[in-house]
């Protein structure tokens, strides 16, 4: 199976897509999802100090109240005066729930006038063992009220009144405090948890299962060694869920603000980013493949389109033209290959052209060679016709002889007459040996004459020629255009044998009485010299054929076939052409051409 190059392009280019494609999409959204982390933590971090720092400006609001009241009651010296500022105070700020002064000898003196019953124990409350060594204010931890019967929590400070030693505190009902914290937004299901000094619980969400997962989250931090100081936010997976879990203290207050939230609330732009780049990536591996399939077809269809073409080149159809417009090597190439197209179709046509004329050759050398046998056949049968008419009567003279059938006087008749047979034998051996001989071996001795005594001797000897054979003759020279003083090189008893031989065939081949004309005219710079007749003609097929050795077009007349042929020798040895038009039962114009110089 071959593969075509579209599709190798194709493949090569969707694989190298997908190569580049695929690293760039998965680095972007892991750094997405890694950006969007850094976001989320970067978020806790700063959501939980700004938050923190609300807590810290309520708290500071509160803890500047009661460090007022502690500078004033520094200056009281009643207990009544003491008691009237505790109420004054609490009154003006109404988170406070009472403001109260407990001292170091079990005595409790608050701003409403509760007083505990005898087992309360000033020194044992957290507020004073949390402030009584403290000269700024310090939180509590959330404890029970006992007047209040609620949760609550203490900001305390300590006191020196009436020179004993004790606690002024303000507590504040834990309520408050859960309202700022519930107000705390950090992501869609995030919550704030608030703790004290030592990381017990003040307020947090009512949801167990999240305070749950808090404890979890507190439990990791604190085994991995975590120490929390200031702000920080930390990455945590429970249970499969990952958190972001972010801190930060309140200063002054030794509280803990705590804001965790699922890592989802906050990435699920970034996942759904991802789903739009996976979409994107596959639209652009989509994207890819049509521009891939374009291109590749854009490429492949060229080189297609060549193939098909120098395949039908190697099956021998040179006449599609390879005409690929692309401005490119693939371009350059079809031109080339076009030029070899044109080049192979001209070297093949002309393989075609002369394979053609070799086999007419052949057909003609074939014909020519049968020709030349069947004439060959005909001059040994004439051959043998005319000598064996001859030898038959020297052989029965002979006969006659020997057998003395014959007297003295007819003995000298037959002798003679054997004599007469011998010579006629004689003559036609020696005549075909000197045509034969003469045909392969043309000398010519050539003499400069002028045109004037060529005019004379031709129209001389055949006006006797045509005249005794009973026939008419014409001449027809143009005198006007032939100047009698120019030069012409002939051999005169080769010339005049060719004049003989052309008249010969045209007395032979015409009926007695009939006119032959001679013509002597110039022609092309050339005299032109010919015989017409109003005879027979030859057949066209036959015309190719007279000039053959031995050809007879007219088997009934007498001749060997070798006149023309001799004829056509001759004139070749003068540099000249023969002349020949004949038209079959119209007559025959026979001749030639001859060179000659101006004198």
């Amino acid at each position: 199976m071959i593969l075509k190059i579209r599709t190798k392009l194709l493949g090569m280019m969707l694989i190298i897509g997908v190569i580049a494609a695929l690293p760039i999409t998965f680095i972007s959204m892991t750094s997405l999802i890694k950006s969007s982390k850094e976001q989320a933590k970067d978020f806790g971090e700063k959501s939980a100090y700004y938050n923190s720092e609300i807590i810290n400006t309520w708290l500071s609001e509160k803890a500047k109240t009661l460090m007022e009241l502690k500078t004033q009651l520094k200056m009281k010296r009643s207990q009544e005066e003491v008691k009237e500022l505790l109420r004054v105070y609490s009154e003006i700020n109404r988170d406070f729930i009472s403001i109260f002064i407990g001292t170091e000898d079990n005595e409790m003196m608050d701003a409403y006038g509760w007083i505990p019953d005898e087992n309360y124990i000033v020194t044992e409350r957290p507020w004073y063992q949390k402030a009584v060594n403290q000269d700024t204010y310090v939180t509590t931890s959330a404890y029970q009220d006992v007047n209040k019967k609620e949760n609550v929590t203490a900001i305390a400070s300590s006191i020196e009144l009436q020179g004993r030693k004790g606690v002024i505190a303000a507590n504040i009902y834990v309520d408050y405090i859960v309202e700022i914290i519930d107000d705390i937004k950090y992501g869609e299901n995030g919550f704030a948890i608030l703790l004290d000094d030592n990381y017990n619980l003040i307020t947090g969400p009512k949801d167990d299962d999240l305070l749950e997962a808090f404890n979890h989250i507190f439990e990791m931090l604190t085994s991995r060694g975590e120490f929390f100081v200031e702000s920080e936010a930390f990455e945590i997976e429970i249970d499969g869920i990952e958190y972001i879990a972010a801190y930060s203290s309140i200063k002054g207050f030794d509280w803990n603000l705590f804001l965790v939230a699922p890592l989802s609330d906050f990435i699920q732009s970034a996942y759904a980013m991802r789903n739009q780049m996976i979409y994107i990536l596959l639209g652009t591996l989509i994207m890819i493949f049509m521009i891939d399939y374009y291109l590749s077809r854009s490429i492949s269809r060229p080189i297609e389109t060549l193939v098909n073409r120098v395949s039908r080149i190697a099956n021998g159809n040179f006449d599609m033209a390879i005409n690929i417009k692309t401005q490119d090597e693939i371009g350059k190439l079809s031109k080339e290959l076009d030029k070899m197209r044109i080049n192979l179709k001209t070297i093949f046509e002309s393989l075609k052209y002369e394979s053609k004329i070799i086999s007419m050759n052949s057909q003609n050398l074939a014909e020519h060679l049968e020709e030349t046998f069947k004439g060959t056949s005909r001059f040994m049968s004439m051959l043998s016709h005319d000598i064996k008419t001859p030898i038959t009567l020297i052989k029965g003279y002979s006969k006659a002889l020997s057998m003395e059938m014959v007297d003295q006087d007819k003995t000298k008749e037959y002798i003679e007459r054997i004599h007469y047979r011998s010579e006629q034998i004689e003559n036609i051996v020696t005549d075909i040996l000197d045509n034969t001989y003469e045909a392969h071996n043309i000398a010519v001795n050539l003499k400069e004459i002028k045109i004037s005594d060529y005019i004379n001797m031709i129209l001389y000897n055949s006006e006797n020629y045509v005249s005794n054979q009973n026939h008419q003759f014409i001449q027809k020279i143009d005198y006007e255009n032939i100047d009698p003083e120019n030069i012409i090189a002939v051999d005169i008893i080769k010339i005049q044998r060719v004049i003989n031989n052309i008249l010969s065939n045209a007395v032979k081949f015409s009926e007695d009485d009939s006119i032959i004309e001679l013509v002597i005219k110039e022609e092309a710079g050339r005299i032109l010299t010919c015989f017409k007749d109003y005879g027979i003609g030859i057949k066209t097929e036959e015309q190719e054929k007279i000039f053959n050795m031995f050809y007879k077009s007219d088997n009934s007349k007498k001749g060997y076939g070798l006149g023309l042929y001799i004829n056509k020798a001759i004139i070749e040895a003068h540099n000249g052409d023969i002349f020949f038009e004949s038209e079959y039962h119209r007559g025959t114009i026979s001749g030639f051409y001859l060179n000659y110089r101006k004198n």
